[in-house]
């Protein structure tokens, strides 16, 4: 015999989903801790899992990026991990993350912190000095002419937002 609880509207990262408890799931109660009178309607916490393809699912071992080519101080390096890339930075340097090494990409004047984002295999970054693009077809990345420099990136719902444009840049968009 199979209890099925009323279903819950779960939030993951990128979907909602709904999860059932069987009977032996909930035959003890349910509390959010020992000292917790059961079933007392209180919301309970799964740590260390994740929502993916409508199920609760632990994350994977990360492994630590050999990051030892960088030698800049403090806050190098500055590591951006997106669906299909990861982007990893010096204070000039720019470098892409294969999966097993580090994958020298670019060597620019030294700026500020660095703030990307990207889509798919697009990257748009800039440290206030320069801006960058990463081609998601030949995943060159070279200097940006056609977009601002800018001293940080947000990726808002699909549509980016930046901050402190240089006023070169908004000087030429007059």
């Amino acid at each position: 015999m199979e209890l099925v609880q009323e279903s819950r509207l779960y939030s993951g990262r990128d979907t909602e989903f709904s999860m059932f408890l069987d009977s032996k799931d909930v035959s003890k109660g349910l509390r959010s801790s020992s000292r917790s009178p059961r079933n007392n309607g209180s919301d309970i916490v799964c740590s260390g899992v994740i929502g993916r393809d409508g199920v609760l699912t632990r994350q994977e071992a990360m492994t630590r990026i050999d990051t030892t080519v960088i030698t800049d101080a403090f806050p190098y390096p500055q590591i951006f991990v997106f669906p299909e890339l990861i982007i990893i930075f010096g204070s000039n340097k720019i470098y892409e993350y294969d999966g097993t090494t580090l994958i020298l990409k670019l060597t620019v004047t030294a700026g500020n912190l660095w703030s990307c984002v990207a889509k798919g295999l697009y990257a748009y970054m800039s440290n206030g000095v320069v801006s960058v693009e990463r081609s998601p077809e030949s995943g060159i990345y070279t200097l940006a002419t056609d977009v601002p420099i800018v001293e940080s990136i947000c990726d808002f719902n699909n549509q980016i937002i930046v901050g402190a444009p240089t006023i070169a840049t908004v000087i030429s968009e007059l």
